[in-house]
């Protein structure tokens, strides 16, 4: 994972999605708020989430999360108004349920079917006082997730296009990334569109926070990364949030290193010949992965970050190499004879940038950076 920087001009850049988004999604959020009775649910969710309309597209990741722990606060002071008696056409899915049962082990409920669900829940005999009020946390979301999508992932869905010089399109142009910010291995490509349509090449748009459990996020500036297709499908609708993962607007070129591991005695013996890609394995050190809550995900379960690296074990393979050719010697006589920089040498023989600012204009570009530096290419010269 690379970093997005927060700079003046992202910052211009939000503000114009905020003018352009605001207006038409406050809108539609009263309008379908006021369609409720002024003492229902509904009603003060959606009040809430009016009023905190301006953070929610426009406040950095870190407050985002502030948002979602506040709102999840806000709807569990609705617990004790909330009853269980669920009707034939019940607001949550039976799966739902079952998973509700399984995670506060309420057991004998995999081969009940829908009303025997139903009934269980509604005789609370099997369940504590504690496992009701989750269940009625569920209840409350699902209600208010079926109104948030109707207003939030239905303008990302069908109303983003239709505003006028401002779609999805210009949005991840604007944001000028030339690779995945995800993996930082393939380029996420923009084409000019027709004339006369708006077909045009553009990298997928992921929402960090999941639309499916944070609809109200789906809009939120700071929550839409331009991705590749790859990594966007590979991410899913994991939880985010509850995984405390990173998002790129948080971390720098330091949150990650890539590294390489030898797996054989011969990797140790500096010769052309005996570099081979079955003598070591790439790998990946996260600063803030915690070693001891195995429970927690980081960027490498979401993305498969491994696996896909190890492909590109050849690109390792050549930085060895070169370290064994470029001496200090003629770093030194580039630089003296061609009069080149420290910048110009690294781009003149490693095809990339070194520049953290710059990892986001070709792909492998913090692979190649992270591994020149272990390999020492600093003593030489560079």
């Amino acid at each position: 994972m690379i970093p997005i920087k927060i700079d003046d001009e992202n910052i211009a850049f939000r503000d114009l999605h905020f003018n352009k988004v605001n207006e038409s999604i406050h809108d539609s959020l009263t309008t379908k708020r006021d369609s409720f009775e002024m003492d229902s649910f509904e009603y003060q969710a959606l009040d809430w989430i009016s009023w905190h309309l301006n953070f929610i597209l426009k406040q950095d990741v870190k407050k985002l999360r502030g948002i979602i722990q506040e709102f999840d606060n806000f709807i569990k002071t609705f617990i004790p108004a909330e009853t269980l008696t669920i009707a034939n056409n019940e607001v949550f899915s039976v799966d739902k349920l079952k998973q509700i049962c399984r995670e506060n082990n309420i057991r004998g409920f995999s081969n009940k079917n829908k009303n025997e669900l139903v009934t269980l829940v509604r005789s609370h005999t099997s369940l504590s006082g504690e496992m009701v009020d989750n269940l009625k946390i569920v209840v409350l979301e699902n209600k208010i997730d079926a109104v948030l999508k109707d207003v939030f992932v239905d303008f990302y869905e069908n109303k983003w296009d239709d505003i006028v010089n401002y779609d999805r399109y210009i949005f991840v142009i604007k944001h000028n990334l030339k690779t995945c910010p995800y993996c930082n291995m393939g380029y996420i490509l923009i084409s000019e569109r027709d004339k006369d349509s708006k077909n045009g090449l553009r990298p997928e748009i992921d929402h960090f926070f999941p639309k499916s459990d944070y609809p109200y996020l789906a809009m939120s500036f700071y929550n839409l990364i331009p991705s590749c297709k790859v990594c966007n499908h590979t991410k899913g609708s994991k939880d985010t949030y509850k995984d405390e993962l990173l998002s790129p607007y948080e971390i720098d070129e330091n949150t990650f290193k890539l590294t390489y591991r030898p797996t054989n005695m011969n990797f140790l013996q500096v010769k052309k010949r005996k570099y081979n890609t079955n003598n070591f394995e790439v790998e990946i050190k996260d600063k803030n992965n915690k070693q001891d809550d195995k429970d927690r995900k980081d960027s490498n379960d979401y993305f498969k970050l491994d696996k896909l690296y190890a492909q590109h074990k050849d690109v390792v393979l050549e930085l060895l190499v070169k370290r064994t050719i470029y001496s200090k010697s003629y770093i030194a006589e580039l630089k003296k004879n061609f009069r080149l920089t420290d910048d110009e040498i690294y781009r003149f023989l490693f095809c990339n940038y070194k520049d953290g600012e710059e990892f986001n204009k070709r792909p492998l570009s913090k692979l190649i950076k992270d591994i020149t530096d272990e390999l020492g290419f600093k003593r030489v010269g560079l």
